[in-house]
């Protein structure tokens, strides 16, 4: 079930709650050759949000100035009340973004998990806390999860998104920013990891990218339609 709104109408904002756990104001973002997204006003809250929009620079842009990763160059983004990139950071996780979280593919699952825990040790004992508990049962649910003596180069796509996101969910911060669902490649592969994020969302706003519909099997969503203006 979804219920899908065009973010750049003035329906969205009338209202809008300002103690939405994300509120979008008019945010730009200018690339090299012009903007990759402009005038976007959202409101998110709890549960599972699919940002639909064309794959690529934009949808990578917008995705993080709502995570706090990128400033914006126009309009504001807040996060429980924080409009501060560092302050917003705090708030929010981000998986599956390339040239961000990649994985070695050299190294094993075990390992990867290791190295987060000890990532995140120095700085939030309680998040690792959550982390050295089950947090790929939490991700993978039902689905088979990968040994933790498989190397990452032999999972598959599907795999690696749901251990990209158990990464990202040792940290427990309250948001979940996730990248391009297509990076999934088989469609009924990603209808899995759409029910997975629908599952996460149960505890958390949980915000992907995503370039076309999630389909009527999909759990409750809402649908954001952001204007763009980058060319492909």
């Amino acid at each position: 079930m979804s219920r899908q709104t065009s973010v750049n109408t003035p329906q969205v904002l009338a209202g809008a709650d300002d103690d939405a756990t994300i509120v979008s104001r008019g945010l730009t973002f200018d690339g090299e050759h012009g903007p990759l997204y402009s005038g976007v006003d959202l409101v998110l809250d709890h549960g599972l949000h699919a940002v639909l929009m064309p794959g690529g620079h934009g949808q990578k842009a917008l995705l993080l100035t709502l995570a706090g990763r990128l400033k914006p160059s126009a309009g504001t983004v807040a996060v429980f009340g924080d409009t501060a990139p560092r302050a917003i950071r705090r708030h929010c996780a981000i998986a599956a973004f390339g040239d961000i979280d990649d994985l070695d593919e050299a190294v094993t699952v075990d390992t990867v998990l290791a190295e987060q825990r000890r990532w995140l040790a120095p700085l939030f004992r309680r998040s690792r806390d959550f982390c050295d508990q089950d947090v790929m049962a939490a991700v993978f649910g039902d689905l088979e999860q990968p040994a933790p003596t498989d190397y990452i180069g032999d999972l598959g796509d599907l795999e690696t998104f749901l251990l990209q996101i158990a990464l990202a969910l040792c940290s427990n911060r309250p948001v979940l920013v996730v990248g391009d669902l297509e990076q999934i490649r088989d469609n009924g592969r990603r209808a899995q990891a759409v029910q997975r994020l629908g599952a996460i969302a149960a505890d958390r706003l949980v915000v992907v990218g995503v370039t076309n519909s999630l389909g009527d099997e999909a759990p409750e969503h809402a649908v954001h339609i952001p204007n763009t203006t980058e060319k492909d």
